[in-house]
């Protein structure tokens, strides 16, 4: 199961995950995505329990999508164990991360 949210203010289109991002999810995912346009996209992964080849594969595409518009997107505050199965696939080195939303002071 997947709960998602969209916030959007000042140009940041913020998406929320909470539960797994898999092969069950990830097209309600992308549905939620497909809607938003022309702005800063922030996935916020910090209720992200469990991803799969799917939901990787999917982070990647929107990320590829969103760069062929001029966009920008930000994965923000994985959970660790989601953050090591990133980094073992290296989607650490494609996709730009973050423990702040954008306008926020980060630590990097």
């Amino acid at each position: 199961m997947l709960k998602v949210g969209v916030f959007v203010a000042r140009g940041v289109c913020r998406v929320v995950l909470n539960g797994e991002l898999d092969v069950e999810t990830v097209a309600q995912f992308k549905e939620v995505v497909g809607k938003i346009r022309e702005c800063t996209l922030e996935v916020d992964m910090s209720g992200v329990s469990f991803i799969d080849s799917t939901g990787l594969k999917s982070l990647l595409d929107i990320n590829n999508e969103w760069r062929q518009k001029g966009g920008k997107m930000l994965i923000l505050r994985p959970q660790p164990d989601v953050a090591e199965v990133m980094r073992l696939v290296g989607l650490d080195r494609l996709l730009e991360q973050s423990t702040a939303p954008a306008g926020e002071e980060r630590e990097e």
